[in-house]
């Protein structure tokens, strides 16, 4: 063939360019475009077929999407899936006798019944304890004297000294001066003071949210706040120092206090001396 027939020597114009499209150029640019289009499909299939788990890791969070693939995906869905530790994964058991933390839920219902019987088991030992821890207290008289003055808190009595009607918080017993004032019962001292009204005074408290007091004393010189007395222990002696009932005869000013409230002391005195 001829090459110069085909390609004339003489400076391509305008005018050849478009004849030359025209004619073997728009076959030439179509093959071109076929060629682009085919390249790209081939390209793209092969990168999905080698990166198939690309959009699921865009969908599973942490690492999880690390070890999915399309293939185990399939083959294991609950280890992929289970997020939840306080949930075991399926297929695998859980040793009910394994203790968990506080507010775990893992171990079935029937496992929870093996820690029952730890709550009821303290019942049966303080069953006899309980029943020793409260004591009663048992008074003796504190002076071997009777009853000269009667207890009245919840109506008036005549008061020699004080030539009125009037409330009476205790029992005066009758004794003579420098009798010996004995503890009711056993207690500790909590006040030793020299009231204005009730003279030289002695408090002890027992238990059961008892107290004594014991007014008119000789002195304040024979137990001190906090001492342990034991029932029968000398606290003090008979005086004349209750300057409300100085006009009477020698006595000892008795009272009995529950939960820090006057009651009658003869509920809690011996009937005989």
């Amino acid at each position: 063939m001829d090459m110069k027939k085909l390609f004339p020597e003489k400076k391509i114009s305008k005018k050849g360019i478009k004849e030359f499209l025209n004619k073997r150029g728009f076959y030439i640019v179509l093959i071109l475009c076929i060629a682009v289009v085919g390249t790209t499909a081939v390209f793209v299939t092969t990168r999905n077929a080698s990166s198939p788990n690309t959009d699921l890791q865009k969908m599973i969070p942490g690492d999880v999407a690390k070890n999915a693939t399309v293939g185990n995906a399939a083959k294991t869905p609950a280890k992929s899936v289970n997020t939840n530790p306080s949930v075991p994964a399926q297929g695998k058991v859980t040793d009910p006798g394994k203790k968990t933390a506080p507010g775990a839920s893992t171990q079935p219902a029937a496992s929870q019944n093996n820690t029952a019987p730890k709550t009821t088991q303290p019942s049966k030992t303080t069953g006899s304890k309980s029943t020793n821890a409260v004591k009663t207290v048992k008074f003796i008289l504190p002076v071997p004297g009777s009853v000269s003055f009667q207890y009245a808190e919840d109506k008036l009595v005549y008061s020699p000294t004080l030539e009125e009607w009037t409330t009476h918080s205790g029992v005066d017993l009758s004794a003579d001066r420098g009798t010996q004032v004995k503890a009711a019962a056993d207690g500790v001292v909590t006040e030793v003071i020299s009231d204005p009204m009730f003279g030289y005074t002695v408090i002890i408290e027992h238990a059961n949210g008892l107290k004594t007091v014991y007014s008119n004393l000789a002195s304040n010189d024979m137990v001190t706040p906090n001492e342990t007395v034991h029932q029968g222990d000398v606290i003090g002696s008979v005086g004349n120092t209750a300057a409300f009932e100085v006009a009477e005869q020698p006595h000892l000013h008795f009272e009995v206090l529950k939960n820090n409230v006057n009651v009658n002391p003869m509920t809690y005195l011996p009937t005989k001396k």
